[in-house]
This record gives C-alpha cells, sequence and structure tokens, in this order.
C-alpha cells in the first residue's frame, strides 16, 4: 500500500512540475490553463453524449491465409474496407418490457 501512495505521489509531483516549471522559453510543457479547457471539452462530450466516428477498418489475408484486421493494412495486400455496424444498446429494464433495437424488429 505504500508503495502505491509512494507511487502516486510521484505521479502528482510530475504533472505539477510539468505545469509549473518554466522551460526553455520560460513556459511550462503544460499550461494549467489549456488543461483545464480541455478537460472541460472532454467531459462535456460524454455529458452531451455525442455519437463518436469510428475509424476505418480493414481486413486482409496473411502469408499464411489467415484473416488480419486493422485499421491500416501493410502495403502490397489485396485490403476490404469493413461495414461498421451501428452499437446503439437497450437496457436490461428497457428488454425486460420488450423493447428491441430499432434493426432488430
Amino acid at each position: 500500500m505504500k508503495y502505491f501512495l509512494l507511487l502516486i505521489g510521484l505521479v502528482i509531483a510530475v504533472l505539477a512540475a510539468l505545469m509549473f516549471v518554466p522551460v526553455e522559453n520560460g513556459k511550462p510543457v503544460l499550461d494549467p490553463d489549456s488543461v483545464g479547457q480541455l478537460l472541460s471539452e472532454s467531459t462535456s462530450m460524454v455529458v452531451s453524449g455525442e455519437e463518436e466516428v469510428l475509424p476505418a477498418m480493414y481486413r486482409w489475408r496473411d502469408a499464411s491465409g489467415q484473416w488480419q484486421y486493422g485499421q491500416v493494412p501493410p502495403p502490397g495486400v489485396n485490403a476490404e474496407p469493413m461495414e461498421q455496424k451501428d452499437t446503439r444498446t437497450v437496457s436490461p429494464e428497457a428488454l425486460r418490457q420488450g423493447a428491441l433495437p430499432e434493426d432488430s424488429q
């Protein structure tokens, strides 16, 4: 437990140093104002429920004939773009009441 607390203290000390100790140009590596703005933007995105656009996914066969999947296929392979399905979820309570996802009705 004491090592865990020591590690947490070390992380906090490093972050504080990055935010408040000036470097070559007289500014800190992490500006406290920009960090606060970044945190507020990320929190507002989570609260607002904006849909996230998923990156493109591809599949291709490797030299042994096995399917490989990834966002960036290696050069020289015949990669097929994959269809991305909607990821809507239904709560357990809604399922008990008979609600089904729209595309399965």
